[in-house]
């Protein structure tokens, strides 16, 4: 399965309409066996739609995010996962250890009764 994280730096970017990378992550047996970066403009849903199917992304984790940008990305059949903030290495731990609920990482104000055990990775 791949993932792509939206990115700034080493940590998840605090806002997916500003982003310009994505990380895309590709993960079997729950370990990560490559990792790549992508240049996006987030204003162009038509280009995010594409790098999506072109990497076949199934799951994206980013921080603040629109609801025109997200209900795109969920109307795409993407598993939307946002609000999400903190270094990129420790988000991606746990979410291959499964061990973490995603409340750990969600930005101030959030909500979430996620955990990351519901991304089947």
């Amino acid at each position: 399965m791949k993932i792509a994280i939206t990115v700034w730096g080493n940590r998840i970017s605090p806002v997916f309409d500003s982003a310009t990378t994505l990380m895309i992550v590709e993960i079997k047996n729950s370990k990560i066996v490559s990792q790549t970066f992508e240049a996006f403009n987030p204003k162009f849903l038509i280009q995010i739609r594409s790098i999506f199917t072109t990497h076949q992304i199934k799951v994206l984790i980013c921080g603040a995010i629109t609801d025109v940008q997200s209900k795109s990305i969920e109307h795409s059949g993407i598993k939307l996962i946002p609000f999400i903030t903190g270094n990129i290495d420790d988000v991606l731990a746990c979410c291959l250890k499964k061990a973490h609920r995603i409340s750990d990482f969600l930005m101030p104000g959030a909500v979430s009764d996620v955990t990351f055990k519901n991304i089947r990775l």
